[in-house]
């Protein structure tokens, strides 16, 4: 999946696309595609498919009478510059003489070429330009032909929002069709015929599908029966304490879910293709699903598309998805929107560079209220620190946006809140209404060994562990006291630093060990520098400080009981 991360797909002059380019300036393992009703999404997906296999049809949807054109660009390979300019041909006429001598500069240059319905390659551009004419046009071409498209001849299986799974009659033909037809059939055939594997759909759909909604709800079969008045199958789930439930009588979310592991599991085995080939495109998976549930499916297909090297393209609506994927670097988010004339994209820069050091700070009240677990820290910096070290000590089994959510309470504004039991709390903000799983995070403020924690955050540690919750209170002066004089001194390019002891105020630290009055500059950018050393942190450079391990094994065994999974 590596050469998707350098492959450009855009598109103009199609449908509510415009003449100006618009698509995907990368392909990660997730694509969110956000957007207004008829801003463009499923426009984008039809562009995917096209690159997958271009078809005719889709030049008689121009933008008001244009033509349509799709780019592909990514860099240019060795072995493909090599065929155009051969190491054993020389010419007068080009600039070095020898072939190989000058076409090698090219590699890892960036080619862009337009993709015909015939899965031709027109030469468009390269960057930088070929500096010589001879034969140019040749070279050009040779180029664009020999470049391959990542996308050719992937497995486009498609989802729409508007699908179903109903009762169906019987038939040999087995097909999965993107309103959810044939799936009904599909799975009566993998129980019934002796040519298809039923442990697929009786095992491992059922295994997958429990999954995805335990804690909620355990089903212990999948099965089939025929309505004979009708001469239709019809699914069946079963549970423990409710029996056989139809499918007509559950939910349209169920049926999505369903509908979804039907075609990672069932159709590569009815096409005989590996994982690796497929591109899923789901519409609005959020239908009419719980947000818990929505991101329990989301994850578990975060978590596919990384097992099997298979790509998804997401529609959505879902302030959960786009929350749940925004810091993610195994994903993008595609903005959607239209003027009322054109289409225009653009990626969702969550971050502040390439490697993602500052991701966006908004947090919904919907998120609070959904949340299994509310981790409250002072700010922004703080926030970057705590998710990097319960990264770190659980190995990524606990994200944000999934099994909890960060939420500022700001400083001075600690003494207006309150931990209490929400019907008794009658002063200040009671944190508990917004969710009852709380951990909080607080700077001690301590300068020295005897100086003694204020009365507001001993009042609010004493309410939060009273109701079940975490307070921390930092063993040292701040939580920038957790940061090893290993990570300082990689940030700041030096050999070895004197350790950051518990009570230093780092930005003194800083200014006697590192001069240049990098304390007073640290001040200014306390997020932006938390968010580059963030990366420096390991649980190796870690391990002996303070009672950091302590305090997130506790937090790490407590979030996951609050969001029933088992901590190890």
């Amino acid at each position: 999946m590596d050469e998707l991360e350098n492959f450009s797909l855009k598109v103009k002059n199609y449908k509510c696309f415009g003449d100006e380019e618009g698509g995907f300036d990368k392909i990660c393992p997730i694509n969110v595609i956000i957007g207004r009703n008829n801003s463009g999404k499923s426009t984008l997906l039809e562009l995917v498919e096209y690159a997958i296999n271009p078809a005719p049809n889709f030049m008689q949807l121009g933008h008001r009478g244009g033509v349509p054109q799709v780019f592909i660009s990514l860099p240019l390979r060795e072995e493909d510059l090599r065929a155009v300019f051969p190491p054993n041909q020389s010419s007068s006429r080009l600039p070095g003489g020898n072939y190989w001598q000058y076409g090698s500069r090219w590699i890892g240059k960036i080619i862009k070429y337009m993709l015909d319905p015939d899965n031709k390659h027109k030469f468009v551009d390269v960057d930088p330009p070929f500096e010589h004419t001879h034969d140019l046009s040749a070279h050009q071409q040779g180029l664009a032909h020999r470049t391959p498209n990542p996308l050719s001849n992937k497995m486009f299986k498609h989802l729409i929002a508007e699908r179903d799974i109903d009762t169906e009659g019987e038939s040999r033909e087995l097909s999965v069709f993107k309103d959810g037809m044939g799936i009904t059939n599909t799975i009566q055939c993998f129980i019934n015929a002796t040519t298809l594997p039923r442990e697929l759909v009786e095992d491992k759909l059922l295994q997958e599908l429990n999954k995805i909604y335990q804690p909620d709800s355990t089903f212990s079969r999948i099965l089939v029966q025929k309505i004979q008045d009708r001469n239709v199958w019809e699914i069946y789930l079963e549970e423990s304490t409710k029996g056989q439930i139809a499918l007509s009588h559950t939910g349209s979310g169920f049926k999505t879910i369903l509908a979804v592991l039907v075609l990672l599991y069932l159709v590569p085995h009815m096409e005989h293709k590996d994982l690796r080939d497929y591109v899923f495109a789901l519409e609005e998976l959020e239908n009419n699903l719980h947000p818990s549930l929505q991101r329990r499916l989301l994850l578990y297909l975060r978590e596919f598309a990384l097992e099997h090297g298979c790509l998804f393209f997401l529609t959505t609506h879902s302030n959960v998805m786009i929350d749940l994927f925004s810091r993610d670097d195994k994903a993008q988010i595609i903005h959607v929107t239209h003027d009322g004339k054109k289409a225009t994209t653009r990626c969702v820069q969550t971050y502040i560079d390439n490697k993602g050091i500052l991701d966006d700070l908004d947090v919904r009240a919907s998120d609070l209220l959904q949340a299994n677990c509310v981790v409250w820290v002072e700010g922004p910096s703080d926030r970057l620190y705590f998710n990097r070290w319960i990264e770190l000590w659980t190995d990524g089994n606990l994200k944000e946006g999934y099994h909890y959510q960060c939420m500022f309470y700001g400083g001075r504004l600690l003494a207006h809140i309150s931990a209490e039991d929400p019907e008794q709390a009658n002063d200040g903000v009671a944190i508990l209404r917004l969710n009852r799983n709380a951990v909080i995070l607080i700077d001690s403020d301590k300068g020295k060994p005897t100086a003694r924690v204020n009365k507001t955050k001993k009042r609010i540690a004493e309410e939060i562990t009273q109701m079940s919750g975490i307070a921390w209170i930092t063993k040292g002066r701040e939580v920038e006291n957790y940061i090893p004089s290993k990570a300082i001194a990689q940030y700041y390019k030096k050999s070895k630093l004197t350790p950051l002891a518990m009570f230093d105020d780092i930005a003194q630290y800083l200014d006697d060990n590192i001069g240049n009055n990098e304390g007073e500059k640290f001040k200014r950018i306390k997020v932006e520098f938390a968010a580059r050393i963030c990366p420096l942190l390991t649980k190796d450079n870690l391990s002996n400080v303070l009672d950091l391990s302590d305090k997130l094994a506790e937090i790490y065994r407590r979030i996951s009981q609050w969001n029933n999974i088992d901590d190890k």
